[in-house]
């Protein structure tokens, strides 16, 4: 109400400006009566000089300029935009169209100048705050113009039934879809979890967590609170928690959806459903567990892949992916791939087969039904069934007798599945598969650990790729520093190699949160490689020693660069930071 009051006084003071200024200006002319018969004697129209019509035009844009840019100064403010500079756009230019229109003869023209001088800078901030915000919260849209007419509507009389929302569509626009029943079950679930008074904020819990990035979300349930932590780049995050009573009923939703039992809170259970938002359809997980305080539920959002279109996009060096390539153009031999446990091995996997020759060689691909992989182009794919009483190793020997050039395994089934591996690998055969390890040399001990004889796996493996995955830092917030000779020295880097590395910001020294990693400073992740080559010497190492620290020593030994000296490259590089490297490390 005071803005309102003070820009009307605004205006009336202009106006009186004006006028005193036209009126001293008139003083100074000669003076011509009305009527008479002197020298400047004129004689006396007949009014209606003032077109109260266009001054109510005017009038009526000051209103809705009043109006507007109220809500322009509210509205930056909440959604943390520089609300003295919006102010100062929509405030001059509104000034000056008005002057304009008082100073062109042409009305018509002039109105126009003084419309468009309100009109733009208001458009120019709804699209900018637009951009920004959820799509329920965005303003002049078609949707966000029928229901203010429909409000309007609404208020003088009038019932505009298609515009009135049921109670289940307000808040963020998600779209469930009940899962794990028959079609009657999860048509009764989908009902019951639309009644309930948590299906508000179960909404609004799943447009955050995609606007986070999130793939999960962990809800701890307490006696009085709902804990939560979001899982954001494969790192957790501390999230705003709720009141128990809240948590209750956004639960009683999820489990609906997932078609479990609201009442059991101890024992463990999982489920899945469907949410679209933003017109992505999203697989959901529900996992629920009782605990000792209460109950913890994991939320897990299958969000797109990224669609990487090389190693190098993953984060390979050129010269690694060459050796890398000479190694799988051999026409025997094993190739171990590996990684931790959710650091991407799967598309790590499909982009190493991209570098065989699959055109001039036959490869086939050896997979259980249970548990599918991508595969590259020109892979013939074998598939063998655990419940239909076929083994691995039948299969895999049937499949063998068409003697292709190599053979592409998604994982290591058996002993007896291993052993045969490492035979095809001598004989002519090109085997590439996967393990799950930290580290090179590490995986070379989970293949013993299966009981391979090391006499028959030595002289198959012929090398190991091992990867993990770290966050990229933010290119919009991330700060650089100079790195001092101590440092330096701890990296490996030599004095004057590399003049600033970088770090994300304080966020205690932030007075503004960035927009694109919302104040983490991190977006995205890139791989750090391993490649280990082995030799004569490692083969002796896995035979007579096979122990972890004795691999390292003799694979370093070898020339082979660990996976902390190929992260210290992307340090250099500005990638990530030393910080991010030792976290990743340390897992």
């Amino acid at each position: 109400m005071l803005r309102n009051l003070c820009s009307f006084c605004f205006f009336v003071l202009l106006v009186l400006f004006c006028t005193d200024a036209v009126w001293a200006q008139a003083n100074t002319w000669p003076a011509y009566p009305l009527g008479g018969e002197g020298e400047h004697a004129i004689e006396r129209g007949p009014g209606g000089y003032f077109s109260w019509i266009k001054l109510l035009a005017i009038f009526l844009v000051y209103l809705l300029w009043v109006k507007t840019t109220d809500w322009v100064n509210q509205d930056c403010q909440k959604l943390d935009l520089p609300y003295a500079v919006w102010n100062l756009v929509v405030y001059v230019s509104f000034l000056i169209g008005f002057v304009l229109a008082l100073s062109i003869p042409l009305f018509v023209a002039g109105y126009s100048v003084f419309a468009l001088s309100y009109l733009i800078p208001l458009g120019v901030y709804i699209f900018q705050r637009n951009s920004i915000v959820d799509p329920h919260e965005r303003v002049m849209t078609p949707s966000h113009i029928r229901y203010l007419a429909a409000r309007q509507a609404s208020k003088s009389g009038f019932e505009v039934r298609g515009e009135k929302q049921a109670a289940h569509e307000k808040g963020a626009p998600v779209v469930f879809t009940a899962k794990g029943g028959i079609e009657q079950q999860n048509q009764a679930n989908m009902i019951a979890a639309r009644q309930s008074p948590g299906f508000i904020p179960a909404k609004e819990l799943i447009a955050e967590i995609v606007r986070q990035r999130g793939d999960k979300c962990m809800l701890d349930y307490t006696r009085d609170a709902v804990n939560m932590r979001y899982q954001i780049d494969g790192v957790w995050h501390e999230g705003e928690g709720q009141d128990r009573e809240s948590g209750d009923e956004m639960l009683v939703v999820y489990k609906k959806l997932g078609n479990l039992n609201v009442d059991e809170r101890r024992k463990r259970q999982s489920g899945q459903f469907v949410a679209e938002y933003d017109g992505v359809v999203y697989q959901c997980d529900i996992l629920s567990q009782g605990t000792q305080t209460g109950e913890r539920v994991i939320l897990q959002v299958d969000r797109p892949r990224t669609d990487f279109s090389s190693l190098s996009e993953l984060g390979m060096r050129e010269k690694m992916q060459q050796k890398l390539k000479e190694l799988l153009s051999k026409d025997e031999g094993m190739v171990l791939v590996s990684s931790p446990p959710a650091n991407g091995l799967s598309t790590s996997m499909l982009h190493v087969l991209g570098l065989t020759d699959r055109y001039m060689r036959d490869f086939i691909a050896f997979q259980s039904v249970d548990a599918p992989e991508s595969l590259a182009e020109n892979i013939e794919l074998t598939t063998y069934d655990v419940s239909k009483g076929e083994t691995p190793q039948k299969v895999l020997e049937t499949a063998m007798r068409r003697e292709p050039n190599g053979l592409v395994a998604s994982d290591l089934p058996n002993e007896e599945t291993a052993k045969m591996f490492c035979q095809y690998a001598r004989k002519d055969r090109l085997i590439i598969t996967s393990v799950r390890a930290k580290e090179a040399v590490e995986a070379l001990l989970r293949v013993l650990v299966m009981k391979v004889p090391a006499a028959d796996f030595a002289p198959a493996i012929t090398a190991v790729l091992n990867q993990r995955l770290i966050r990229r830092l933010c290119d919009e917030c991330k700060q650089g520093y100079e790195p001092g000779p101590q440092l330096l020295k701890k990296l490996g880097i030599p004095a004057g190699r590399v003049e600033h590395l970088f770090r994300p910001p304080d966020p205690n020294e932030e007075d503004k949160v960035c927009p694109k990693c919302n104040g983490i400073g991190y977006y995205g992740r890139i791989a750090i490689f391993e490649l280990l080559v082995v030799d004569t010497e490692i083969r002796n190492a896995l035979m007579k020693q096979p122990k972890l620290d004795v691999l390292r020593k003799v694979s370093r030994k070898s020339g082979n660069r660990n996976l902390q000296q190929e992260g210290i490259v992307l340090v250099a590089q500005g990638i990530t930071s030393v910080q991010e490297l030792s976290r990743a490390l340390k897992q």
